[in-house]
């Protein structure tokens, strides 16, 4: 097999835990199509639409035509950017494409034309190698667990679909319980595509210790919706020990849709270790229905957030017809920490 030293331009944040060095042996050939094997492509073209890569430090970089460019094989399925999936056959030379900002690499068979111009081209050089070892994510992830140990509250936040303000919301209330509560919090990503910018907020906003999927070796929650529930009792339980106050969970992609997140819900260890539900929907219908599916699994929504609370015309109707609180929560989180203390997540000061 003909191999080659390469020096990369770029290197996706799905490799954040393999980290590569800059200079790495490819290997050309065949390479074996399985999700999280670590490849090298070279960018056929750039985009002004959807054409940045986040690297493995979190900084967003535009592709250009040329870059050398590691990442992952992997699957996605956003209404609002990609649909693509793993070839059965792949080889140096086969045309790809960048399926997420975070590197994933796979073949695009449809996007949403509103987010996505056209997903960017790459060639398919080949595997890095280590030792004579085709590298793979899973390799560098943490094994999974089989029961939770979780002791402390759990927060989660979801959404009816991609863009209802779910790592907004997050990313606010990490922010309000470490600044202004003074409580330690830990935060995680449980479902969705591998990435860290919203994990990084969170971070930003001033959570202690954070964890997602990508930590347990899964690129996205697609595929492996079985390893959802493991996942997330390894990721819980691991946040749990380093004692925070409160733990802020979220779910990426909808409460329906690809991503898994149907198979928490129907885990009853994990119903029973939430201690409140904050859902963003985009409007009244999405929130009835995210009600109604959320109450078959044996949970409650706590709060409502994210579009369909921006004025009154929502609020008035979820707190005066189905009686649950809620609040846009981007400049004003008083509702929403009151109903916190009142159902005894946190306490008065």
């Amino acid at each position: 097999m003909k191999k080659q030293i390469v020096n990369l331009d770029k290197i996706g944040s799905v490799l954040k835990n393999v980290h590569p060095s800059q200079e790495v042996s490819v290997h050309y050939g065949e390479i074996d199509p399985v999700e999280g094997q670590v490849v090298v492509v070279q960018a056929l073209n750039s985009q002004k639409k959807y054409g940045e890569l986040e690297l493995i430090d979190g900084r967003m970089s535009k592709i250009q035509e040329g870059d050398y460019i590691a990442g992952a094989l992997g699957t996605r399925k956003a209404l609002e950017g990609i649909v693509g999936m793993i070839p059965e056959k792949i080889g140096s030379g086969d045309v790809l494409n960048i399926l997420n900002l975070g590197g994933l690499i796979g073949k695009a068979l449809s996007w949403n034309k509103d987010y996505v111009s056209s997903p960017v081209q790459v060639k398919v050089l080949g595997s890095i190698f280590v030792n004579d070892t085709p590298l793979n994510i899973h390799t560098f992830s943490i094994p999974p667990q089989t029961s939770f140990d979780v002791k402390i509250p759990v927060i989660v936040i979801m959404g009816t679909a991609m863009g209802t303000g779910k790592t907004t919301v997050a990313t606010s209330l990490v922010h309000t319980l470490s600044k202004q509560k003074n409580l330690n919090v830990a935060a995680a990503k449980l479902t969705g595509v591998a990435a860290q910018r919203d994990i990084l907020a969170m971070q930003d906003a001033g959570a202690k210790q954070t964890l997602t999927f990508l930590d347990i070796g899964l690129t996205s929650t697609i595929n492996h919706q079985a390893a959802v529930v493991p996942a997330t009792k390894t990721i819980l339980n691991i946040l749990a020990k380093s004692n925070p106050d409160v733990i802020v969970a979220e779910l990426g992609d909808g409460i329906i849709g690809w991503y898994g997140v149907d198979k928490l819900l129907e885990n009853k260890e994990f119903i029973k270790l939430v201690s409140f539900t904050i859902v963003c929907a985009h409007d009244l219908v999405g929130a009835v229905g995210a009600q109604t599916m959320l109450n078959t699994h044996g949970l409650e929504v706590d709060f409502f957030s994210g579009p369909v609370t921006n004025n009154m015309a929502g609020t008035d109707y979820l707190e005066g017809i189905l009686h649950i609180p809620s609040q846009d929560i981007r400049e004003d989180y008083s509702h929403l920490l009151q109903t916190l203390m009142k159902k005894g997540v946190i306490h008065h000061d």
